[in-house]
This record gives structure tokens, sequence and C-alpha cells, in this order.
């Protein structure tokens, strides 16, 4: 029996029928394998393997997915085996170069919260008019959905939840020590006693905060406040208060950031088709497969993260230079994240500083091509600092000007211009880069001075304050502008796997709600970095970071 025929007769027996020109492809595959060494039971192997995958797809376009290589009954269309022949040919590195997606600040979905409605939507990226000066109306909307967002995950912790009672003593009992209700501002007029409030505080006049709700607000007094959470309290941050309203003024009796949630809590409330950002997750399967890939590959994946990395510095070049010829032996090679500033001083706009600027990164070229390996298969991104050209002072920041990159992006092959901040994916994890003075902006701002009692840090209580209030910035916007039809880009909800924030204090790795929040250093001093490993490990299904702070000799 000659071997088209017996293709075509096992294809049968499988339910299938084989085009003339999909066999063609087949036997062409067949005769590879038999030329690298296989024996016909290997090569049996391989042609059951891709039938089987054919099956799979045939379900899933039975379902709705369609797409090019869809099949179309039981038909085996050329175009369908050629994509599943390629499926089984992409290695490991091949796999991983395809985990690894990049997502601009001003192109990210919105995450949207109908309050009457209580349902979530994503609206996509071109769904919507987004401009940067936006009008009024997308003030308030802006103010109005970190509020909602906020409540809605309030009131899903069993402790706001209310509990059926059916008699006096169980009434009682619930009073007592069980469930709290969150009384909203309007509700304050003639009532006494404490009550417990959510809502943001706003100065309304010079001096004067408020604590204001989507009902309300009133004059806040703290002068006998304690701070029950770590982390620091801000003009627009959101806060769960204790307090008595006497004489038309709120005393605060005791004061506390949001209840969090984990990641995976949140996508369950909000369900993962509303989560996916980066528009990769068609359906529960695809995410299953994504996780297996993530299993089998993750642990190759590795980012080594630097933060002020001071190019018109030659120590720095040198650091960086040695930094370099330390991976350029590894396989696969790292990703590597440069964020700003880029330059020990601000620039001046004027011709100078632009001709100064191009030779800075034209110099970190020549560096990169020392190591060809590094500059044709390495991966660069860049994310610009406070400091650095273009369109400064507003969240978020677009990416470095293309004209002052051009000898880097002709040299290096593969170099990636981000906004700040910006979100990567590596398979199914999710970690947000942002290069801001967090710090000591927060410590600048806060109304209450923060718990003294805690082992944090001042960098603790920043990192608490912007995952408590799921945002990178809860400030007010005279310290820290945002462009208010863009502020989704800076929602920290739900929380990302990993937090890398280049701030211009110690190195420093926590975890806080299974969430990593990292600093990497200011590389122009001390020449620190640091190199994170979305999947270190895995243990069955179960996958565990790894963090390594580094400096270099």
């Amino acid at each position: 029996m000659s071997e088209r025929k017996r293709l075509t007769r096992i294809f049968k027996m499988h339910g299938l029928s084989i085009q003339a020109s999909a066999l063609d492809t087949l036997l062409d595959v067949v005769q590879r394998e038999a030329e690298v060494g296989r024996n016909k039971a290997d090569v049996n192997n391989v042609i059951f393997n891709i039938i089987d995958e054919i099956k799979d797809r045939r379900i899933q376009g039975g379902n709705g997915s369609g797409g090019r290589s869809s099949s179309v009954g039981n038909i085996v269309t050329s175009a369908l085996l050629e994509d599943v022949v390629a499926d089984f040919r992409r290695d490991a590195k091949d796999v991983s170069d395809e985990a690894v997606q990049l997502l601009d600040a001003f192109h990210m979905p919105r995450l949207d919260f109908d309050r009457m409605r209580k349902n979530f939507s994503l609206v996509q990226f071109g769904k919507e008019e987004r401009t940067l000066y936006g009008e009024a109306v997308a003030k308030v909307d802006m103010f109005n959905q970190r509020y909602a967002l906020i409540q809605q995950r309030i009131l899903r912790q069993d402790i706001f939840q209310p509990k059926l009672v059916t008699n006096r003593l169980a009434r009682s009992a619930q009073n007592n020590g069980g469930t709290h209700t969150i009384t909203p501002v309007e509700s304050l007029l003639g009532r006494s006693g404490r009550r417990f409030l959510l809502g943001m505080i706003v100065q309304v006049e010079e001096g004067t905060y408020y604590l204001e709700d989507h009902t309300a607000q009133v004059p806040l007094n703290f002068s006998e406040a304690s701070l029950l959470t770590d982390g620091f309290v801000t003009e627009n941050s959101v806060v769960l208060i204790e307090g008595e309203a006497i004489d038309g003024v709120l005393h605060v009796h005791n004061m506390g950031s949001p209840i969090v949630e984990n990641r995976l809590d949140s996508i369950k409330a909000i369900g993962l088709q509303n989560t996916d950002i980066f528009n990769s997750i068609g359906s529960l399967s695809e995410y299953e497969k994504l996780r297996e890939q993530e299993l089998e590959h993750g642990e190759d994946g590795m980012f080594v993260v630097l933060s002020d990395v001071y190019l018109d510095s030659p120590a720095v070049i040198e650091k960086i230079e040695r930094m370099l010829e330390g991976y350029s032996d590894f396989n696969p090679l790292p990703i590597f994240v440069f964020m700003g500033n880029f330059t020990s001083k601000p620039l001046s706009s004027a011709s100078e500083g632009t001709k100064s600027m191009i030779s800075y990164f034209e110099d970190l070229a020549n560096v990169i091509c020392k190591f060809p390996n590094v500059a044709n298969e390495g991966r660069f991104v860049f994310i610009p600092g406070p400091n650095d050209p273009g369109i400064t002072g507003v969240l978020p920041r677009g990416p470095i000007p293309n004209y002052f990159t051009a000898a880097l992006r002709s040299k290096v092959k593969n170099v990636m211009l981000a906004s700040n901040p910006c979100r990567m994916r590596f398979f199914t994890k999710e970690i947000v880069f942002f290069r801001d003075n967090l710090v000591s902006k927060m410590r600048r701002n806060c109304l209450i001075e923060p718990r003294q009692d805690s082992n944090g840090q001042l960098s603790s209580h920043a990192i608490k304050t912007v995952l408590d209030q799921g945002h990178l910035s809860p400030l007010p916007l005279s310290t820290s502008p945002i462009y208010w039809q863009h502020d989704h880009a800076l929602r920290l909800y739900p929380f990302p796997d990993a937090l890398i924030c280049g701030d211009r204090v110690e190195q420093y790795y926590e975890t806080y709600e299974e969430c990593d929040a990292i600093n990497p250093g200011p590389f122009s001093n001390g020449f620190n970095f640091v190199v994170y490993r979305p999947v270190g490990e895995t243990s069955g299904s179960q996958t565990k970071s790894d963090v390594e702070l580094c400096e270099v000799p």
C-alpha cells in the first residue's frame, strides 16, 4: 500500500477527510521525520498527535472560535494542517517569545463598573473617544470610578454583608459583633452615635478637608483620629472611617485603608473576560492552555530591571557593560528593562540638550553591540522617568520620542519604547512597571503621620497605600497631575502579579496579598538592579516567583 493511501485511510478511521494539498504537506512531514532517524512507530505517533490536535480544533470551531485554520465539517484543509504542524515545531524559545506582551498605557482597555446594574464591562481601546485634555465630566467620572471600584470591593467583604435575622436576640448578637453597615454621608443628618463611612478625602476649601461619597460631603475633624492600618492618608485617597457627626462635622475616631482582596478573588468577582486587558485569553480553555505552557516553559523567563540609568555617567556605562557581559551567555536571554531618568540632570530643550541625549543613547547602543548575541537576540524595554524628554509632569506619560533613540534602534534589534506606567504579560502573569518618586511624594502629602508601631519603612507604607487604593497615584492632582480619560491606566485592580516601581530609595522586595512589590533601587547610586522571575519554581499546578536584589561589583 502506498504511503498516500495509508495516511488517507488513517484519517478516515478517525472520521476525517484530508484534502490532496493537505496530504502533500503531511507527506513532507513524514519524510522529514524519517530523515532525522525516527522509526516507524515514532512517525505514527507524530501523525496521531496531529490528528488529535485537529480534532480538538474541530471541537473549538464548533463552539464558534473560527479563524483561518478552523476546519469545515470533517475536512482537513492545507491551512489547518500547516497551522497544526507549525505549533508542533515551536520550541521553548518560540513559546517564551509569544508569552511576552507589552501594553502601552494609552492603548489600555478600561474596566468600567456600573453602580446601578452592579456589573463590570471591559471597554476596549478604540470603542470610545479618549483625549489628553478631556472635559470636566471626565474628571468627575474618573473619581466616581475610583470610588465605585473600591466600594463594590468593600461591600463584598463578610464584615459588611448583612445577615438574615429572625428574632430580637439574633439581631442583638449581630449588632454586638458580626457585621457592620456603611452609612452614606447624606444619611448622617439627624443621626447620633458612631457610624462607619466609606469616602474619599477631598479639599473643598483651603486647609479644610471633607469626606465625600456619591451622595454628599461632610467636613472632617482629624484631631482625635487613630490610624488602624499601615499606609499614608492623603488627599484623594479613599478611607474607611468610624466617626460621629456633631454640629455638621464628622469627628473621626478610627480610620483605616479599604480592605483589599487578592488577584484571584478579584478576577472571580469581575469575570475572566473582563480582566483580559491584553486580549490574549479568548476562553477558559485558552487560559488553561496558557497555564500549561507557563508550567512547562515559564521558568525560562527572566526580567533584569534597572532604574535611574544615568547614561551621561561614564561609571554607569561601564557597569552596564559589565552587567551585559555577565548575561551574554544566557539562553534564553533575559528581558532588560531600563527605567529613567536617563540623565543625572534634566536636559534643556535647546539643540545642545537634544544632541546630548541622542549621543547618550548611541553610547548605550555601542556598549550593547559589544555583545552581538545580546544585540541580536536580547529584548530591551525603555520606560521614561520624570525628567526625560517628552511631555513631562502628567501621568501617564508617553514613551521617549523616537527621535532620541534612532541610533539605538538601528543597532539593537529588539527595542521597545514604553509608556510610564506600562504593563507586560508573561504567560498568565501581569507585571506593572512604574517610575515615580512615590515615597517622597506621599511623605510630603500625608495628612496623618503613618503608624510607627508597624514593621514598615516608609517604602512599605507607600506600597501598601497604592495597593490598598488600587491606584498608582492616589495624590492631589496639584501634586501628581493625571490625564482624566487615561486614569484607568494607573489602576491596580485587580492586583497585578508584580508591581515593579522604580523609586529613589533603597532596594526593597515584599509580598502583599500575593502581589510582589519590588524596587530595583537607583542604578546610578550603588549600581543596584533586580532580577525578577515570574515563574521561579513550579510545584504541581502552582507557581512561585523569584526575586533577587543584585549589585554590579
